[in-house]
C-alpha cells in the first residue's frame, strides 16, 4: 500500500459533524476547538494510558531497561534474525480518543542502527522485530522502511540514528498508523489490525539505547498540528 504524507487523506465524518461546525466562526478559533477534540478522549471518556514498558512480557536476555522503565539499550552481539530486544509498553494504546501517540528518542545507534517503533498485538513473539509478524508494524531505522507482517519492508520514509526523535501513532478517525520523525511527519499507512494494540520498540544491534515517551514530557511532534491537518483537508 502506497504511503502518504499526510496524516489522513479522508476524515470520519461522525467526528468532524461532532465538532460542530459554525460557517461564521472565526476559522482561527474553529481549528483551535477542533484540535484540542482530536487531542483529547471521546465525549470525556478516560482510559488507562501507557507509562511505562513491560519488563515481564519483554525479551529480556537481548536488553536492559533502565529503572524508570523508559530506556532500553541492547546488550548482545546480535548473531541471529531472533535476537531481537523487543518490548511492549504496560498498556495497549487507548481507542476512545481520535489520536493515540508516542515517542522514542534515539541515544545511540549502535553498530547497525536497527533499531524500530511501531505497534503490536498481545498475541506477537517478543523475538522478533516489530513489522516482521503478523498483527504487527514497524517503522526501521536502518534502511527507513515500513514493515507490516510478513516481513517485507517498503520504501517508507528516512533512516534515523543518535539524536533522533522518532514518533508512532493511531489515528483512529482515520483508520491510520502514522510515523514523524524529529517533529515533521513521515507518512501514514492504512490501519488493517483489529484489537488492542501496545506500543513497541525494538533495538537489534550491539549498543543501541532508546528512551521512550509516553507523554510526560513534550513531544517533538505537535499534535494540534496533526489535527489541523486533517480539518484542512476536509474543508
Amino acid at each position: 500500500m502506497t504511503t502518504t504524507n499526510t496524516t489522513a487523506a479522508t476524515t470520519n465524518n461522525t467526528a468532524i459533524n461532532s465538532s460542530s461546525k459554525n460557517v461564521n466562526q472565526d476559522p482561527g478559533s474553529y481549528f483551535i476547538d477542533v484540535a484540542r477534540q482530536y487531542s483529547s478522549p471521546v465525549c470525556g471518556e478516560t482510559e488507562l494510558e501507557p507509562t511505562e514498558l513491560n519488563t515481564v512480557k519483554g525479551s529480556g536476555g537481548f536488553l536492559v531497561v533502565s529503572i524508570d522503565k523508559l530506556s532500553v539499550k541492547y546488550t548482545s552481539v546480535n548473531l541471529h534474525g531472533h535476537d531481537v530486544g523487543v518490548i511492549q509498553a504496560d498498556r495497549p494504546a487507548p481507542e476512545k480518543r481520535h489520536v493515540y501517540y508516542f515517542e522514542i528518542y534515539i541515544k545511540n545507534a549502535g553498530a547497525k542502527g536497527q533499531i524500530t517503533i511501531g505497534f503490536t498485538n498481545h498475541t506477537f513473539k517478543m523475538r522478533r522485530q516489530p513489522g516482521w509478524e503478523a498483527n504487527s508494524y514497524g517503522y526501521h531505522g536502518d534502511d527507513g522502511n515500513l514493515y507490516r507482517g510478513p516481513g517485507t519492508g517498503e520504501a517508507f520514509g528516512p533512516t534515523f540514528t543518535t539524536n533522533d526523535t522518532v514518533g508512532a501513532g493511531i489515528n483512529y478517525t482515520s483508520q491510520e498508523f502514522f510515523f514523524t520523525k524529529n517533529g515533521a511527519l513521515v507518512g501514514a499507512v492504512y490501519k488493517d489490525m483489529k484489537g488492542l494494540l501496545f506500543p513497541t520498540v525494538a533495538v537489534h544491534s550491539q549498543n543501541e539505547e532508546i528512551e521512550v515517551n509516553f507523554g510526560k514530557k513534550p513531544f517533538a511532534f505537535d499534535l494540534k498540528t496533526c489535527s489541523l491537518v486533517l480539518i484542512t483537508q476536509w474543508l
